[in-house]
Protein backbone atom coordinates (compact mmCIF):
# COMPACT_ATOMS: atom_id res chain seq x y z
CA UNK A 1 0.00 0.00 0.00
CA UNK A 2 1.39 3.38 -0.99
CA UNK A 3 1.41 6.21 1.57
CA UNK A 4 -1.01 9.07 1.06
CA UNK A 5 0.51 12.34 -0.02
CA UNK A 6 -0.88 15.59 1.29
CA UNK A 7 -0.04 19.23 1.62
CA UNK A 8 -0.75 21.65 4.41
CA UNK A 9 -3.48 24.17 3.67
CA UNK A 10 -5.19 26.84 5.69
CA UNK A 11 -8.74 26.40 6.92
CA UNK A 12 -9.87 29.02 4.41
CA UNK A 13 -8.19 27.14 1.54
CA UNK A 14 -9.83 23.89 2.67
CA UNK A 15 -13.23 25.63 2.83
CA UNK A 16 -12.80 26.95 -0.72
CA UNK A 17 -11.88 23.50 -1.99
CA UNK A 18 -14.89 21.89 -0.27
CA UNK A 19 -17.14 24.57 -1.76
CA UNK A 20 -15.85 23.67 -5.22
CA UNK A 21 -13.62 26.68 -5.78
CA UNK A 22 -10.03 25.91 -6.59
CA UNK A 23 -7.76 28.46 -4.90
CA UNK A 24 -5.17 30.01 -7.16
CA UNK A 25 -1.67 29.62 -5.94
CA UNK A 26 0.21 32.89 -6.26
CA UNK A 27 3.88 33.25 -6.93
CA UNK A 28 5.89 33.15 -3.67
CA UNK A 29 7.24 36.50 -2.57
CA UNK A 30 11.02 36.09 -2.35
CA UNK A 31 11.65 39.81 -1.91
CA UNK A 32 12.03 39.59 1.86
CA UNK A 33 14.17 36.45 1.76
CA UNK A 34 17.45 37.97 0.54
CA UNK A 35 19.46 40.29 2.74
CA UNK A 36 19.92 43.83 1.42
CA UNK A 37 23.11 44.20 -0.57
CA UNK A 38 26.01 45.80 1.23
CA UNK A 39 28.83 47.74 -0.42
CA UNK A 40 31.05 44.64 -0.16
CA UNK A 41 28.47 42.58 -2.06
CA UNK A 42 28.68 44.99 -5.00
CA UNK A 43 32.44 44.66 -5.49
CA UNK A 44 34.78 41.73 -5.81
CA UNK A 45 36.87 41.15 -2.68
CA UNK A 46 40.67 40.91 -2.65
CA UNK A 47 40.26 37.22 -1.72
CA UNK A 48 38.10 36.65 -4.79
CA UNK A 49 40.60 38.43 -7.05
CA UNK A 50 43.43 36.21 -5.74
CA UNK A 51 41.21 33.15 -6.17
CA UNK A 52 40.49 34.05 -9.80
CA UNK A 53 44.22 34.49 -10.48
CA UNK A 54 45.08 30.96 -9.33
CA UNK A 55 42.30 29.26 -11.30
CA UNK A 56 43.15 27.81 -14.70
CA UNK A 57 41.92 30.15 -17.48
CA UNK A 58 39.21 27.72 -18.64
CA UNK A 59 37.71 27.57 -15.12
CA UNK A 60 37.67 31.33 -14.35
CA UNK A 61 34.11 32.68 -14.02
CA UNK A 62 34.99 36.22 -15.15
CA UNK A 63 31.57 37.19 -16.51
CA UNK A 64 29.91 35.87 -13.34
CA UNK A 65 32.25 37.89 -11.12
CA UNK A 66 31.61 41.05 -13.15
CA UNK A 67 27.84 40.64 -13.11
CA UNK A 68 27.39 39.01 -9.69
CA UNK A 69 30.36 39.93 -7.45
CA UNK A 70 28.48 38.70 -4.36
CA UNK A 71 28.44 35.19 -5.81
CA UNK A 72 32.11 35.44 -6.84
CA UNK A 73 33.00 36.43 -3.27
CA UNK A 74 31.03 33.46 -1.92
CA UNK A 75 32.72 31.04 -4.32
CA UNK A 76 36.15 32.31 -3.26
CA UNK A 77 35.22 32.00 0.42
CA UNK A 78 34.12 28.38 -0.09
CA UNK A 79 37.17 27.39 -2.13
CA UNK A 80 38.94 25.84 0.89
CA UNK A 81 35.97 23.47 1.40
CA UNK A 82 35.50 21.53 -1.88
CA UNK A 83 32.36 19.71 -0.70
CA UNK A 84 30.63 22.95 0.35
CA UNK A 85 31.80 24.61 -2.87
CA UNK A 86 30.42 21.77 -4.97
CA UNK A 87 27.07 21.96 -3.15
CA UNK A 88 26.92 25.75 -3.64
CA UNK A 89 27.65 25.36 -7.36
CA UNK A 90 24.94 22.71 -7.68
CA UNK A 91 22.47 25.06 -5.97
CA UNK A 92 23.38 27.79 -8.46
CA UNK A 93 22.97 25.49 -11.46
CA UNK A 94 19.85 23.55 -10.43
CA UNK A 95 16.55 25.32 -9.78
CA UNK A 96 15.08 23.79 -6.63
CA UNK A 97 12.44 26.50 -6.12
CA UNK A 98 10.83 26.20 -9.53
CA UNK A 99 10.14 28.97 -12.00
CA UNK A 100 13.48 30.71 -11.62
CA UNK A 101 14.89 32.42 -14.67
CA UNK A 102 18.44 31.16 -14.23
CA UNK A 103 21.68 32.76 -15.28
CA UNK A 104 22.36 34.01 -18.80
CA UNK A 105 24.01 31.42 -21.05
CA UNK A 106 27.60 32.61 -20.70
CA UNK A 107 27.43 32.66 -16.91
CA UNK A 108 25.71 29.26 -16.74
CA UNK A 109 28.51 27.87 -18.92
CA UNK A 110 31.17 29.41 -16.65
CA UNK A 111 29.51 27.86 -13.60
CA UNK A 112 29.41 24.47 -15.32
CA UNK A 113 33.08 24.71 -16.26
CA UNK A 114 34.01 25.73 -12.72
CA UNK A 115 32.00 22.83 -11.29
CA UNK A 116 33.75 20.46 -13.68
CA UNK A 117 37.13 21.82 -12.52
CA UNK A 118 36.14 21.42 -8.85
CA UNK A 119 34.99 17.83 -9.42
CA UNK A 120 38.25 16.99 -11.24
CA UNK A 121 40.39 18.41 -8.44
CA UNK A 122 38.32 16.61 -5.78
CA UNK A 123 39.03 13.19 -7.32
CA UNK A 124 41.39 11.03 -5.22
Amino acid sequence: MEPLSFEFVTVEEARLILDGAVPTQGEPDWAGQRQPETAEAKTLSATALKWLAVLPPQARPLELCRSYPRIGNQLAALWADPAALSNFLADLLIDKRGGRQGFPGGIALELSQLQEHVLRTMEP
